[in-house]
């Protein structure tokens, strides 16, 4: 009598345990399911407030000039701020891409002057710090209409209005980021038009896409 009573007790036991593991097997699967779907939102929300803490970094000039620098290297441009200056003696050359820093203009220095063989075909501006980069291609816009062709030199056309230089170009070297659009990106204009207006860019035009536009 006591032996069936207990294996009476042991298999109510072991049914007790059985509806137990299967409820915390559901309820297990539940939150594996909840985690899936909320994973990929909760990695989003991490990378892009990751974003927007790094784009509220003050970096200095000479560490926006690298970024800059970089950037324009992926796309197919020679730069290299420190070496590829025109006080080094730099000047465009045939064959090459060239960024050329600190060319100077009538109404100071323009911080890129980006040449396609012999020919300029795009201002930069870099700033290093920006909460409207767009208002930034001011300066390009200036540095574009008092631009001074030099013995050598191949203009890319006629003058557009007051504008020498067609491509106009303004970033402070941060990547792109919708959540602060005027203090990010690449800013481009086509001063070709006066209707054209400043957009912002995901990445730098190449050399080739500069030449076809």
């Amino acid at each position: 009598d006591e032996m069936g009573t207990a294996l009476e007790l042991a298999e109510e036991t072991e049914e007790q345990l059985a509806a137990q593991r299967k409820e915390f097997e559901a309820r297990l699967e539940t939150l594996r399911v909840q985690t899936r779907a909320a994973a990929p939102a909760a990695v989003e929300a991490v990378v892009q407030a990751a974003q927007v803490a790094g784009s509220n970094l003050d970096l200095n000039e000479a560490d926006t000039r690298k970024l800059i620098d970089a950037q324009l290297r992926d796309a197919g441009w020679e730069a290299d701020t420190e070496v590829l200056r025109y006080s080094k003696g730099v000047r465009p050359a045939k064959g090459r891409n060239l960024a050329i820093a600190e060319w100077p203009t009538t109404s100071g220095p323009a911080d890129y002057i980006l040449f396609v063989g012999l020919m300029p075909i795009a201002v930069v501006e870099a700033k290093r710090k920006s909460k409207n980069v767009p208002a930034s291609i001011v300066q390009s816009k200036r540095y574009s209409r008092d631009f001074q062709p030099k013995p050598g030199i191949v203009m890319p056309g006629e003058p557009w209005g007051d504008f020498k230089i067609p491509f106009l170009f303004a970033t402070n070297g941060r990547p792109y980021l919708r959540q602060l659009l005027m203090a990010s990106g690449v800013w481009f204009l086509d001063a070709r038009s006066s209707t054209n207006h400043p957009r912002a860019l995901q990445g730098w035009y190449t050399p080739d896409g500069l030449l076809k536009l």
